[in-house]
């Protein structure tokens, strides 16, 4: 059998032979030497691995030539000099563990009498990494940095083995694990990793929930029939998905016939989601199915199947329009879902793990296991696992027990009542941020539409329509111009997709979230340390308020909010949303101090200079801006509570929507709807406009923070003021 001569530069020369199957024997015949650069392991090789003085040992291991590894190919390529490490792990007398949780998670625990001897080689992937010819081929990137270690248990107690014994056992039975037999071979207890830059395939079968956004316009018709549209419900999304990431393949042995198998992600390192269009995204058989199925959900009376499409009559060009655009938000939308299970912050166990019981596979497990080894989990993540195999943990099952809201905003239904005749009178499109869907009027899809995406909305345009949608319906369910079913609710939403996020930008993205009492600014360890480019991320926010919960934006009972009421929220609003260690902190000052802000007030925006003496005059026209911008929102507030009031104490008198006097009211109530929209301002829909409008209710609205990026994720949410009282 092969021998590998193991030498430490002081004297040290042992050969040793590899085991009958090992793998280094399989996959790496011309590595036929190791030298320990930094460690006399000589004057150690008699004390054993109890001894009192044998704390913790880490050298490094070198090559005297290049070792190439694989079978069929070159898998891994080792330089000559310095490519390995030695370490030998001695716990603390309580016990320790043998990974750090901060960049792989899930450590394995390590008992007072256990030691672990670990020999780590780094290699390069060679180019014949992914070729199917090649028997190791793990999912890794030609050209990526990989790391494979083994880790080999070893008991002190009733005889400890010496230290050099532990080493030339380790050394002897090194695993590559290439296939079944190099699993079989693997001692118990034993654990091999394979750390580096790569894809992982897998199916995925995810539960999207359906949720609608009814939006009025300013015109009402009348009379109002009641709206067609229902809360929302579920909808199954089928796909095959790609990730790229680091990763760590950790595979251990539990006992003589049962082996774990487990990828886990670096922590902090960039990962990227790809939905496999080729595939397909279905919900059934039909092309159409997925639109019939959306389209149902948020529609008391569409029909779930492909004929309630065509029973539209649109012409051909049309629905496939429509069916391409609600694909293209599933994709998008099971990419954030995939994503944000990856990268969340709270996310420290294994992406996948299973257990395997080696005896009990047949034909589709073994090549399942085959498969899993080289990156690929599709025979792991279906419906049903192979016989002899175990799930742990999957992404791809949490996705579907979890499921993730799919919102369905539907711009002017109040004015066609049903979703169907929506559909036919409208256009569908999908956001590209977030995957949501806008269902609305031809003339605002004009208007909204993107000139670079195929179907998609320009998400700038957008979130200002949503925002301006979002303010009059807030009005008009305030003033019981438009009544809807208890569980429909109406969303004020914030959304923006950067390219490039530095660390500063995250922690703004995290004060949405603090400021609306989702997440305690003071969490530690909530970003992982050392990143200071989180690449490309999205933020989604929401607030969401139904019928009972509207009239509290305007009324302290019955009678109206007062301007001072809204400036006080408005103020509030920048006070959580700043930073008192951002560059921008000189914006707490005009909205912190009572006394400096009715400065402000009596002095008018284009004054402010002699109010801030110290500051340079493009910070002073930011605190212009913010002033002005609260100003106008408690002003436009203000005007409709008025407005409202009046609408509720006649139909409290008189509750007759269609009586005379209520129309009055309510044109009134149009006409000055009409000035706000037109003079509305960006930062309302902005983070601060969700959060001033948070504040005046009390805090009491449903409310969400996505945070979805390819390095970091995060979800928190809360109960609004309706489904509390239903828990309670």
């Amino acid at each position: 059998m092969p021998t590998i001569q193991l030498t430490d530069q002081l004297g040290l020369d042992v050969n040793i032979q590899t085991d009958i199957l090992s793998s280094l024997s399989k996959y790496a015949a011309n590595l036929t030497k190791l030298s320990l650069k930094d460690l006399n392991l000589k004057s150690l090789a008699d004390l054993t691995l109890a001894n009192p003085s044998i704390t913790s040992l880490h050298t490094g291991l070198s090559l005297d030539e290049p070792v190439n590894i694989g079978s069929g190919g070159v898998t891994l390529q080792l330089d000559a000099g310095l490519s390995g490490i030695m370490d030998v792990y001695v716990p603390p007398v309580s016990g320790g563990s043998l990974f750090a949780d901060d960049t792989y998670g899930e450590t394995i625990p390590v008992g007072p009498s256990e030691r672990y001897v670990s020999i780590g080689l780094c290699a390069t992937a060679g180019p014949d990494i992914c070729a199917t010819f090649n028997q190791l081929t793990f999912g890794f990137q030609p050209g990526a940095t990989v790391t494979l270690t083994n880790h080999r248990k070893f008991e002190t107690q009733p005889v400890a083995p010496t230290i050099l014994e532990a080493v030339e056992t380790t050394v002897a039975g090194f695993s590559i694990p290439g296939g079944l037999d190099d699993l079989r071979a693997l001692p118990a207890d034993s654990i091999v990793t394979m750390e580096g830059r790569g894809a992982i395939a897998f199916s995925v079968s995810a539960n999207l929930l359906a949720a609608a956004n009814p939006l009025a316009t300013l015109q009402l018709p009348s009379p109002l029939p009641a709206l067609d549209v229902s809360a929302g419900g579920s909808v199954v999304v089928a796909a095959n998905c790609s990730v790229s990431l680091d990763y760590q393949l950790r595979i251990r042995k539990l006992d003589a016939g049962h082996v774990s198998l487990g990828f886990y992600r670096k922590r902090g390192s960039e990962t990227t989601v790809s939905v496999n269009p080729s595939a397909g995204i279905s919900a059934g058989t039909s092309s159409t199915d997925l639109f019939s199925s959306i389209i149902s959900a948020v529609s008391k009376s569409a029909a779930a199947d492909p004929n309630g499409l065509k029973s539209l009559g649109l012409p051909d060009d049309q629905t496939q329009a429509m069916v391409a655009a609600v694909n293209n938000a599933a994709q998008r939308k099971l990419q954030l879902s995939v994503l944000a299970s990856l990268t969340g912050s709270d996310s420290l166990s294994a992406a996948f793990l299973y257990e395997f019981d080696l005896a009990g596979l047949d034909a589709v497990g073994s090549a399942a296991l085959t498969d899993a080894l080289h990156g690929d989990l599709t025979g792991l993540t279906g419906d049903a696992l192979p016989a002899g195999v175990q799930m742990v943990r999957s992404i791809a099952t949490d996705l579907q027990k979890t499921g993730m809201t799919w919102k369905v905003n539907l711009l002017g239904i109040y004015n066609y009542i049903s979703t169907a005749e929506l559909l036919r009178q409208g256009t569908v499109l999908f956001e590209p941020v977030t995957g949501d869907l806008v269902i609305t009027d031809k003339a605002t899809a004009q208007q909204v539409a993107a000139s670079t995406i195929n179907f998609g909305a320009d998400p700038d345009k957008l979130r200002h329509v949503l925002a301006n949608s979002f303010f009059i319906t807030a009005v008009y369910r305030g003033s019981q111009s438009v009544v809807s079913a208890p569980e429909i609710e109406c969303s004020h939403s914030y959304f923006e997709l950067r390219e490039s996020t530095s660390a500063d930008d995250m922690r703004t993205d995290l004060t949405t979230a603090t400021a609306l009492g989702l997440l305690d600014a003071a969490a530690p360890g909530i970003l992982p340390a050392g990143v200071n480019d989180f690449g490309k991320t999205m933020i989604y926010a929401e607030t969401s308020y139904g019928d009972n919960l509207a009239p509290a934006l305007f009324l302290n009972g019955a009678d109206p909010k007062q301007q001072s009421e809204y400036q006080s929220a408005g103020r509030e609003a920048i006070r959580l949303l700043v930073r008192p260690d951002a560059a921008d902190a000189y914006r707490l000052r005009g909205v912190s101090d009572d006394q400096l802000w009715s400065q402000m007030c009596d002095a008018g925006p284009f004054n402010f200079a002699p109010l801030f003496p110290d500051l340079p005059p493009e910070q002073v026209q930011i605190i212009a801006s913010d002033y002005s911008v609260i100003v106008w929102w408690a002003d436009a507030m203000s005007a409709c509570a008025s407005r409202v009031a009046a609408m509720r104490t006649l139909m409290a008198a008189n509750p007759d929507p269609e009586s005379p006097q209520f129309l009055v009211l309510r044109g009134d109530l149009a006409k000055k709807l009409a000035s706000v929209a037109s003079n509305s301002v960006e930062q309302f829909g902005q983070p601060w406009g969700l959060v001033a409008m948070d504040r005046v209710s009390g805090c009491q609205a449903a409310a969400k923070v996505q945070i979805a990026g390819s390095r970091f994720a995060l979800i928190r949410s809360r109960q609004g003021a309706l489904t509390a009282a239903a828990v309670s």
